[in-house]
C-alpha cells in the first residue's frame, strides 16, 4: 500500500458524514458453538441473525435459567410490541437508557426448551449495544432497564430479529437474562428534528440551518482541513452516525465532504455549532446505497479547530462543463489541452512513475481532490490509475501542464463512493521516473490459501455493502475504525483459485494506510473490526479492481489483523 499505488485508490469523495454507523457501541458477541444445531435461528442483540464463530472454541456446558422459560410467568409485564418481562433485581434509584444510547451488558440466552445458546458469563466480560443499530425488541427492552437492574425478558420473532434469519431456519421466541451494567449517553435528540423551524437561516442551496452556539476567528475554507464532530438523527429520531459517541472527530477538507456538509462548514468558525436539516439522498450524492437512512436527516456540528492549507487550489476552469473546439483528443477518446508546454524530449510510458501536480473536477465545477493544496506533488505507477489517466499522460513531456477532459468511461463509472460523469483535471507532469525495481514477489505457497477461498462459507455474515467475512479471531474489542482513520494491519491476499498475490505477513512488515484510500471492499470490511481482531473477507469484484490494469481480478479473499487504528 505505498504512496505510488494509493492515488489509484484516493482519487474519490470521501462520505465520512453519511457511512454507517460502525463504533465500538455496535459490536456484536461471538455465538457460541453450542447453538451450531440451529444457529441461524438465535437473535442476538444488535444483529438479529447468527453472530460471528472464532474459530476453535470448545464446546460449553449449559447454563440453567433462573426459572423454566417456556412461556412467561403470570406476573411478567407485556408490551404492546408483544415484548413480556420479568425484573430480577430492581434498582428504583437508576436511570434508564435512552433510545439512542450505548448499554453495556452481561446476558444469557436460551431457547424456550431451555437450550442455551450463548452467555457472556463464558467470555467473562459484557458487550455493548448500541441501541440506535439493534433489533427493535432489544431497543425498546433495554429502555426499560435502569442500570444495574437485571430481568428476564422473552422477546417473539417479530422485534426480535433485525435481519430475517437465514433460509431454513425458523424464527422462534428466544429468553434473554439481561443485566445492565452500564449506560454510555448519546447526544440528546434535538426538538425539532424532523423539520427546521420557522426561524432557521438559509443556504444558497437551500440546506436550512440554525446557530446552536457561535464561533471565533476565520471561517474555513473549502479546502483548509476542519476537525469537527457531528451527530446524525433521522427524521424519527434514530440516531445513525455520531463522531461524539465514537469520541473521535473527523478529520477532512469540506471539499471531501459531499456538497451539503461542505456549504455547511465553509460558514463555521472554530468552537461554533450548527444544525442543519437536509434529505438524505443529498448526503449520498445521488447514489444508492443500501441500508443507508432515507427522508429528511438531522445533523449537528461542532467545529473543534481549523487547519489553514499551504496553498490554494487553481480556479474552476471556465470551460470545465465540457472540452472547448480547440481540444485536442487521444485515440482512446481523452480530450486535451496544453496550459504550458513542456521541456520537450521523452513522453511517459504506462510502466513509468511519474511525480505530478493536480486537480480534479466534476463537471459542475466541483472540486474533488488536489494536491496543490497540499503543496506536495504524488508519485505513482502510470499504469495503476483510470484508464484516463494511463492514457492522456502518455501525451505530456516533463514541465508540461494540460487539461485533460476524461470521460466516464475511462473514469470511474460505477464505481462506489467515486466522482461520477466526465472528469476534468489539470496536470502538471513534474517528473518522469523509470520503473522501480520490483520486489521480490512473496514465495508461493508461503502462506496456504484457506480451504474456503473459492467462495464464502454458509456461515460467513455479510455487510450491507456486500462483503461477506467470517471472524478468525477476537481481539479485546473497542473501538472500530472509520472511513477518516488510518489503520495499521498484516494482511495476505488470495484469488479464489488459491493463488496468493500480496502479503503484508510475507514481507514481515505491517501496512499502514488511510481507510478512505484503498479499495472500497476493504473501506467497507474493516469497519466491523476492533484492534487485535482477524478476519477473513470474501470481497466482490465490483467492490475490488474491478476493470482496473495490472490488478488482481474476479472476487478477492483476504485475511486481515487490525494491530492498530490512528
Amino acid at each position: 500500500m505505498r504512496r505510488s499505488v494509493v492515488l489509484a485508490l484516493v482519487l474519490a469523495l470521501a462520505l465520512v458524514a453519511c457511512q454507517k454507523t460502525t463504533d465500538d457501541s455496535s459490536k456484536t458477541p461471538a455465538k457460541d458453538p453450542s447453538a451450531d444445531k440451529k444457529p441461524g435461528s438465535a437473535a442476538m442483540p444488535g444483529s438479529g441473525t447468527a453472530s460471528p464463530v472464532p474459530q476453535g472454541r470448545p464446546k460449553q456446558e449449559p447454563i440453567n435459567p433462573p426459572m423454566d422459560v417456556k412461556a412467561p410467568p403470570a406476573d411478567a409485564v407485556k408490551t404492546t410490541s408483544g415484548l413480556a418481562y420479568k425484573i430480577l433485581k430492581p434498582n428504583p434509584g437508576g436511570v434508564p437508557a435512552k433510545r439512542n444510547d450505548t448499554v453495556v451488558i452481561n446476558y444469557t440466552g436460551w431457547k424456550t426448551n431451555g437450550e442455551t445458546f450463548y452467555s457472556t458469563k463464558r467470555l467473562g466480560q459484557p458487550t455493548q449495544l448500541n441501541l440506535s443499530a439493534t433489533a427493535a425488541g432489544f431497543t425498546e427492552a433495554l429502555q426499560l432497564l435502569k442500570k444495574g437492574e437485571s430481568a428476564i425478558m422473552w422477546m417473539p420473532p417479530t422485534i426480535g430479529y433485525k435481519t430475517p434469519p437465514p433460509a431454513g431456519t425458523e424464527p422462534e421466541t428466544l429468553v434473554y437474562e439481561i443485566e445492565v451494567v452500564d449506560i454510555v449517553s448519546a447526544p440528546d435528540i434535538p426538538r425539532d428534528v424532523a423539520a427546521p423551524p420557522a426561524a432557521a437561516k438559509a443556504t444558497k442551496s437551500g440546506t436550512k440551518y440554525i446557530t446552536l452556539k457561535p464561533g471565533a476567528g476565520e471561517k474555513a475554507r473549502n479546502f483548509d482541513t476542519v476537525t469537527f464532530h457531528y451527530t446524525a438523527w433521522e427524521g424519527d429520531g434514530r440516531q445513525f452516525d455520531s463522531t461524539e459517541v465514537r469520541k473521535r472527530p473527523a478529520v477532512v477538507p469540506p471539499y471531501r465532504q459531499p456538497a451539503v456538509m461542505e456549504e455547511i462548514l465553509v460558514t463555521m468558525a472554530a468552537g461554533e455549532r450548527v444544525r442543519f436539516w437536509t434529505d438524505a439522498s443529498k448526503m449520498l450524492q445521488g447514489k444508492q446505497v443500501p441500508g443507508m437512512p432515507t427522508g429528511t436527516l438531522c445533523y449537528e456540528l461542532e467545529v473543534e479547530s481549523i487547519a489553514k492549507a499551504p496553498a490554494a487550489p487553481p480556479p474552476v476552469p471556465k470551460e470545465v462543463a465540457a472540452p472547448p473546439a480547440d481540444a485536442q483528443k487521444t485515440e482512446k477518446g481523452v480530450s486535451y489541452k496544453v496550459l504550458r508546454p513542456g521541456k520537450g524530449g521523452d513522453k511517459p510510458k504506462a510502466t513509468d512513475h511519474v511525480r505530478v501536480h493536480y486537480t480534479g473536477w466534476t463537471t459542475d465545477g466541483r472540486m474533488f481532490d488536489s494536491s496543490i493544496v497540499r503543496n506536495e506533488p504524488a508519485e505513482f505507477n502510470l499504469g495503476q490509475l483510470i484508464p484516463g489517466w494511463t492514457d492522456g499522460m502518455q501525451v505530456m513531456t516533463a514541465g508540461e501542464q494540460a487539461r485533460f477532459w476524461i470521460p466516464e468511461e475511462l473514469a470511474y463509472k460505477g464505481a462506489p463512493g467515486r466522482p461520477a460523469g466526465m472528469l476534468v483535471f489539470d496536470v502538471e507532469l513534474v517528473e518522469i521516473k523509470p520503473p522501480p525495481k520490483e520486489e521480490a514477489p512473496p514465495t508461493p505457497g508461503a502462506i496456504p490459501a484457506p480451504p474456503d477461498v473459492a467462495a464464502p462459507p454458509a456461515d460467513a455474515k455479510k455487510t450491507e455493502k456486500g462483503v461477506s467475512y467470517k471472524v478468525l479471531s477476537l481481539g479485546g474489542g473497542g473501538p472500530k475504525p472509520t472511513p477518516s482513520n488510518r489503520v495499521k494491519v498484516h494482511y495476505t491476499g488470495w484469488q479464489t483459485d488459491g493463488k496468493m498475490f500480496d502479503s503484508s505477513v510475507s514481507r514481515g512488515t505491517p501496512a499502514e494506510f488511510s481507510l478512505g484510500g484503498v479499495i472500497a471492499g476493504w473501506t467497507d470490511g474493516l469497519q466491523v473490526m476492533s484492534i487485535g481482531d482477524k478476519v477473513r473477507f470474501w470481497i466482490p469484484e465490483e467492490l475490488a479492481y474491478k476493470g482496473s490494469p495490472g490488478r488482481p481480478q474476479g472476487m478477492l479473499v483476504f485475511d486481515v489483523e487490525l494491530l492498530e487504528i490512528k
